[in-house]
């Protein structure tokens, strides 16, 4: 078998000084709490007949029955305590997942002796044997039932004599089944179950093999190697040292104490013989001593690394430091557990038996979703642990930035010409940040398939203004278009000229609105999983009442943007703004300083007809153009300005976040109320599943909350 060891002894004179009880008897409470929780413990790995049997009996000071079957095809935790009566109770702790028919089956398994009497141990073991429901007995050939169990033998031995110790006893590694009796399948059960002892983190590995096998081949090292790639928790046990005859095997086994292949080191030790079944524990220990007394034993006693009693030794101070460092990460471990469990909990709400508890449930729900939407617009953050783990959610934060980036995008790039003049905005690598940002809300968005009828996720790019002279634009269209006019233009030609400017402004529209989007249906499903945490009402209530009415308010916000982008692209150009004369005003005088610079000189009287000359150097043609530039630079501004703040409040904020028809408004109480019976029951309704979910959470609860107590006892 292959053997855990937690304890306090190390069956020699003493075993009370194997550790400190203290922290000990708490690893054995969470133990018998029966929550997965990794415990403080030493592991005993090796083959069958690696002689891990005789080296548990002399650490535990205990001779465990014999017998095929009895105590080697499922974990037996055996925990000695010092009491004044003596007793044995032998009960089965059920796996872990067991359900709760099964687990009141074993629970309720329970034997108490007054003496040890072998017969009766073996006895008791083999009906604990049928109530797991494994081969034993008169059923030890039925195929149909499993060989080997993931439930616990529990043995609790107490008496005067006896001191603190815990032993997890699992069964061995072996390599060849055996017909009828062992399959592969069972192979790779033990080989599981081991591995799942050696992997917890908690545990020190005792490797144990014979100091006679090849250690290059021995699969127990191997298992430690995975188990322990470092080597930082493993100590290696050469048992049967008594075998060791030749004078070559000793000193190996004296180069390799020495050499430490193992952080922890090696022990040699020697097993109780075939033919010493009648010796007393105390008999064989003396024999051990003898063997290692002998002078070709010297040089490796000196070590300190010969024996039961140096093993012990090592084991006490390995399980006082491990007990101890683990202690506070154990009490840290099952508290975020504890609030894992009840946040889960609380968030099933009470059971949902008929339709009234089904629309309570729904409705509470419904609230806190309302609440958490409400606090995310608001910037709220604080009382909302979900924002620590999932800052993608921090939905304001989030679009305030990208509404910048819009706007930041639209006076740099946005424009399809540089006006003429000083003032050049021909995009800049600012603007990246925002392309970036919004590639990759577009990439999450392909994870919605539910979208694809609504946006595309293609990558977003916006080239800068064109190198082209914008005087040439306003010239074509000034030649392709004039009027009868006489030193003015008409109206039509402004609005040409301003749509050929601001041609690009209905994609970088389109994809900021997209952006937001994906943004807000990423964020109410993570909402969603924060609140309704049983994933099928989840799954319901996104598919039955929500979804379509996400995906309309969806194409009303692109509507809506597709509307503002026609009214001020297709429309007349019109402004009320006194700002746009103000521009106008500013670039004529502009063009007049910019001339008169030409002429005047500081300290220069400039001749009157040079200024005549100056006023009267322009064609009727070149000075119109330069009027439709100066009205159009200016009408762009205004208008650049007017239509991102009507995307940013329309669009975004009043069709996408706050308004009536915002889809972050679509899940709330009054929805709840408006449902009929049955779309509750296909939502809410508690399905068997759900029930049993509920029992196993309520189980796991009671169960930390009692090893809570324990931790900070």
């Amino acid at each position: 078998m292959a053997t855990t060891v937690n304890g306090n002894g190390h069956g020699q004179s003493s075993l009370d000084d194997l550790g400190n009880h203290i922290y000990l008897e708490k690893q054995d409470k969470l133990r018998d709490i029966g929550i997965d929780i990794q415990t403080s413990q030493i592991v005993v790995v090796g083959s069958q007949s690696s002689g891990k049997s005789s080296l548990l009996e002399s650490l535990t000071s205990f001779s465990f029955p014999c017998g095929q079957g009895l105590c080697t095809r499922y974990a037996t935790q055996i925990t000695l305590r010092r009491h004044h009566v003596k007793s044995i109770v032998i009960s089965i702790t059920p796996r872990l997942n067991a359900d709760s028919a099964l687990t009141d089956r074993l629970r309720a398994f329970r034997h108490e002796l007054e003496e040890f009497e072998e017969q009766d141990v073996a006895s008791v073991i083999e009906k604990a044997n049928e109530v797991m429901g494994i081969r034993s007995g008169e059923r030890e050939h039925d195929m149909s039932l499993p060989m080997f169990s993931d439930d616990i033998l529990k043995v609790e031995i107490s008496g005067p004599e006896r001191s603190h110790l815990t032993v997890i006893d699992v069964p061995g590694l072996f390599s060849v089944t055996d017909e009828g009796i062992t399959t592969e399948l069972d192979k790779t059960m033990v080989e599981t179950m081991v591995q799942r002892y050696m992997e917890n983190e908690r545990t020190i590995v005792l490797a144990v093999m014979s100091c006679l096998a090849d250690r290059a081949t021995e699969r127990v090292l191997q298992f430690a190697k995975v188990a322990d790639p470092s080597g930082e928790r493993t100590v290696g046990v050469l048992t049967k040292a008594d075998l060791a005859k030749e004078k070559a095997v000793i000193h190996n086994l004296l180069d390799l104490v020495r050499g430490k292949t193992l952080n922890l080191g090696y022990y040699v030790v020697r097993n109780r013989g075939a033919d010493e079944s009648n010796l007393t524990i105390s008999q064989c220990r003396m024999r051990e001593k003898e063997l290692f007394a002998e002078p070709k034993w010297a040089e490796l006693a000196k070590l300190g690394r010969t024996g039961v009693q140096d093993l012990s030794m090592e084991l006490r101070s390995l399980l006082t430091k491990l007990a101890k460092q683990e202690l506070p990460k154990q009490r840290v471990e099952v508290t975020k557990r504890l609030a894992d469990c009840q946040r889960i909990f609380n968030g099933m709400g009470p059971t949902r038996a008929d339709s009234a508890s089904q629309r309570e449930c729904l409705t509470k729900l419904a609230s806190r979703f309302e609440r958490i939407i409400h606090d995310a617009l608001e910037g709220r953050y604080e009382g909302h642990p979900v924002f620590d783990y999932k800052p993608d959610l921090k939905l304001i934060t989030k679009i305030i930035s990208l509404n910048e980036g819009f706007s930041d995008l639209m006076w740099k790039k946005g424009h399809t010409y540089n006006f003429a003049g000083k003032s050049q905005h021909k995009g800049d690598e600012t603007t990246l940040d925002y392309e970036t940002s919004t590639n990759e809300v577009l990439a999450l968005g392909a994870s919605f398939p539910e979208l694809n009828d609504i946006i595309d996720t293609d990558n977003f790019h916006c080239d800068g203004p064109s190198d082209a002279d914008i005087m040439e634009l306003i010239d074509e269209c000034y030649r392709n278009s004039r009027g009868p006019e006489l030193g003015t233009f008409g109206g039509s030609l402004l609005a040409m000229t301003f749509r050929a400017q601001a041609k690009k402004w209905p994609d970088i529209v389109r994809s900021h609105v997209k952006v937001v989007i994906v943004l807000i249906h990423s964020a109410i499903e993570g909402f969603l999983e924060t609140i309704f945490v049983d994933r099928r009402m989840r799954e319901e209530l996104w598919q039955t009442a929500l979804l379509d009415q996400l995906l309309e308010a969806y194409r009303r916000a692109l509507d809506h943007a597709q509307f503002l982008i026609d009214i001020e692209l297709n429309g007349r150009p019109n402004t009320v703004n006194h700002y746009f004369n103000d521009n106008l005003q500013k670039a004529r005088m502009n063009r007049i300083t910019e001339r008169m610079g030409m002429v005047l000189h500081e300290d220069v009287i400039v001749p009157k007809s040079a200024l005549q000359c100056l006023a009267m150097s322009k064609s009727n043609a070149d000075q119109v153009k330069e009027d439709i530039h100066d009205i159009l630079k200016s009408y762009y501004k205004v208008s650049r300005k007017r239509f991102v703040d009507v995307i940013c409040q329309q669009v975004i904020e009043h069709y996408l976040l706050d308004g009536s028809v915002s889809p972050l408004k679509v899940l709330t109480p009054e929805l709840v109320t408006k449902m009929s019976d049955d779309t509750l029951e296909m939502i809410a309704g508690e399905e068997a599943g759900t029930k049993r979910e509920r029992e196993r959470l309520r189980n796991e609860i009671r169960g930390l909350q009692e090893a809570l107590k324990v931790l900070r006892g």
